[in-house]
């Protein structure tokens, strides 16, 4: 609308949409070798390798949309269609996330990850909804301010299966 520019705050949505999914922290680091002389260890480090999967494929999938999303320059229905899929995105992982076989001594840290998660798809779902470059960029510090959460909530599971967060 305003030329080549976008007419929403371009920087803290980029930070919020790559940030975020480096959200589920991607734990893209193995596990530790000491996990590994344990017999309970085989299933935690399989735990640990389908939880790095999903959160990454999440991540790779927010990676694209938020390019997209920065590529759409003022046209509404673009960030809002843009904004439909970061929720559902981030649905989907939360989702994927609360059906892993977590050790009950991770569930309330699983829990704090899982409500984190459907908070950024709360937020995207109400960006789906806006229209004006207010609404926009008050979808955007809030995505902002929320990531900082998921991302404390992720290391937390990422350090509980003994893997490392992506910073």
């Amino acid at each position: 609308m305003h030329g080549s520019k976008p007419w929403f705050r371009h920087g803290p949505f980029a930070l919020a949409l790559i940030g975020t999914v480096a959200l589920a922290g991607c734990g893209s680091a193995g596990t530790s070798s000491a996990h590994r002389t344990t017999s309970t260890t085989t299933v935690h480090e399989t735990l640990a390798q389908r939880y790095t999967k999903l959160v990454s494929d999440g991540n790779h999938r927010l990676e694209q949309l938020s390019k997209k999303l920065n590529q759409s320059y003022g046209n509404v229905v673009a960030i809002q269609s843009g904004f439909r899929q970061v929720s559902s995105t981030y649905r989907q992982v939360a989702t994927s996330v609360q059906a892993l076989p977590f050790p009950p001594a991770m569930h309330n840290d699983v829990a704090a990850m899982v409500t984190a998660l459907n908070t950024l798809s709360h937020d995207a779902a109400q960006g789906a909804e806006s229209v004006t470059p207010g609404e926009f960029n008050l979808i955007f510090t809030n995505l902002a301010a929320h990531e900082k959460i998921e991302v404390a909530a992720n290391t937390t599971v990422n350090h509980d299966l003994g893997i490392a967060s992506i910073n």
